[in-house]
């Protein structure tokens, strides 16, 4: 298991935590699922399902109604996430039934809901299938007998703003939106983050200003983001310095390229320029 794993679990894990997601992504927001009524699961049904790499498996129950709720904490981009998920849910509802029934389904019952939620905290863009009519083959006249699957999927590296209705939550999904993006609102250049979801975020993103700011503080919200915009900044100007570099090596290239082809020698061109024969030849490599 991997720190991020692991930071999932424990972050993730937390009863307000964990119904922010499915209120975020159901409800935009509002708190229609309360950690009340969530409890962790350790029957055989869940310890299968999780043996299948789903990370937190949580049931909701409120007296009339029994779900059982998944979330995907996907630090890569897995190509047969849609198959996955199908999987999970498929492994739970037979296992459901062979606890519960022992030799037929009686007529009229029905099983409990089971929804999943994959969040997806990597960089990268999420260039798999979510759905899986993207995935499979569906050939000429088998339309209407192909039945389509869709991921629920959050990802926190475009432009979409998720409103999860929980502090914790809501500073973790910010805070990598910031990183990845490499903007920072005016709005919240005194902001206060939660101190878990600095950690987490840092764990996810290894970006070592949020485990030195982490570091430095001690209990209580956190003031992030005047420094990771003084270190996009400073990227920033990295960036414009090295491209301004390259720019003049390009120029220079060319110059001594065309002094080249039209009889200079590599002496000449130093002498012309007053610069060193070896600078001259080290340029000339590099392309």
């Amino acid at each position: 298991m991997n720190s991020i794993d692991i930071e999932s679990k424990k972050f993730l894990g937390q009863p307000k935590n964990f119904v922010s997601i499915f209120n975020a992504l159901l409800f935009d927001g509002k708190q229609m699922l309360n950690p009340e009524y969530l409890k962790d699961e350790n029957n055989e049904l869940v310890m299968n399902v999780s043996s299948k790499h789903v990370d937190i498996i949580k049931r909701y129950e409120d007296g009339t109604y029994l779900d059982l709720f998944v979330i995907e904490s996907q630090s890569y981009v897995d190509q047969s996430m849609v198959a996955r998920v199908m999987e999970y849910k498929s492994v739970a509802r037979m296992r459901y039934i062979r606890q519960n029934f022992k030799t037929h389904v009686p007529t009229h019952t029905r099983l409990p809901m089971i929804l999943t939620v994959v969040l997806y905290v990597g960089e990268s863009k999420w260039n798999a299938a979510k759905r899986l009519s993207e995935l499979e083959i569906i050939h000429p006249g088998f339309e209407n007998m192909f039945n389509e699957f869709k991921l629920n999927l959050i990802e926190l590296n475009t432009n979409h703003k998720y409103n999860t209705g929980e502090k914790a939550t809501q500073d973790f999904f910010d805070l990598l939106r910031m990183i990845y993006r490499k903007q920072i609102l005016k709005e919240d250049l005194d902001r206060e983050f939660n101190r878990d979801a600095l950690y987490f975020a840092y764990v996810v993103t290894k970006n070592k200003e949020l485990l030195n700011i982490y570091q430095e503080s001690e209990k209580g919200d956190v003031k992030v983001c005047r420094a990771l915009d003084e270190m996009f900044e400073e990227s920033t100007n990295k960036g414009i310095q090295m491209g301004i570099k390259q720019g003049i090596e390009l120029n220079q290239f060319e110059v001594y390229q065309t002094m080249l082809d039209k009889g200079f020698s590599v002496k000449d061109i130093a002498s012309i320029f007053s610069v060193s024969e070896e600078s001259i030849k080290k340029l000339l490599m590099k392309a």
